[in-house]
């Protein structure tokens, strides 16, 4: 089943779906292979391309190029917590390239739509690491759905929402979250450019013990696809 596609202003951002670990960052940790594994199980969106954006054109997606443990593509350079001697390499390899990109896909949307909506997709996982643990915290949800400060209006993360209800999905959803981020170019400077993060609950569709999908994959994906599209119908 072939799901409706996206509206031609919409973008997927995928900033955590890369497992690529520059040499000098992998020389920098001291972890063994298995403990860097568990490192990259938890912090990498696990095929979160395939899951929101298998129909998409290439021009709808900006994947980031490396590993969230090398570099974190939701925060200004002068946030990254990078060493002195590999900061300039990474930043000028990876990090600037990616911001160059991610901003002229959204500079063309809005040339020839007027608007442009950045979706930040991820997912997390189904269980907090010990150290994360709150007893007083909720199950985890299905889906979490972010928003920005000065680029997500609150009906906008209330229609998201709403239609990841209708199809039976649980949903947590904050006003401000550190995943829904536009291009740096466009920080503060274009009210034109929207964004959201919605993060996809791994236990729906990943064997984290096997390290592969699960027999829900196909399923989860395109109720998915189901949701997004009832979403993007609400759209004006």
């Amino acid at each position: 089943m072939t799901p409706p596609p996206w509206p031609p202003w919409a973008l997927c951002h995928l900033p955590t779906a890369s497992t690529h670990l520059p040499v000098e960052v992998r020389a920098a940790l001291r972890l063994s292979e298995g403990e860097l594994a568990l490192e990259q199980a938890q912090c990498t969106a696990h095929r979160v391309t395939d899951l929101f954006a298998r129909e998409l054109p290439s021009w709808q997606v900006i994947e980031a190029p490396c590993s969230p443990l090398a570099l974190d593509f939701t925060r200004s350079p002068e946030e990254q917590d990078l060493a002195d001697e590999s900061a300039a390499r990474l930043l000028g390899t990876y990090y600037h390239p990616h911001q160059a990109w991610f901003g002229a896909k959204v500079g063309l949307a809005l040339a020839m739509h007027g608007r442009c909506l950045v979706l930040n997709a991820s997912t997390f996982p189904a269980e907090e690491p010990a150290f994360e643990v709150d007893e007083n915290v909720l199950p985890r949800p299905d889906v979490r759905i972010g928003g920005h400060a000065r680029h997500t209006p609150a009906k906008l993360i209330e229609l998201f929402a709403a239609a990841f209800h209708g199809h039976a999905w649980s949903v947590q959803y904050a006003p401000v979250h550190e995943l829904a981020v536009v291009p740096l170019l466009h920080e503060g400077a274009d009210a034109r450019v929207q964004c959201l993060s919605i993060e996809l609950n791994r236990r729906l569709y990943w064997n984290e013990s096997a390290g592969r999908p699960n027999g829900r994959y196909e399923t989860t994906r395109e109720r998915l696809a189901a949701a997004l599209a009832a979403a993007f119908s609400r759209l004006t």
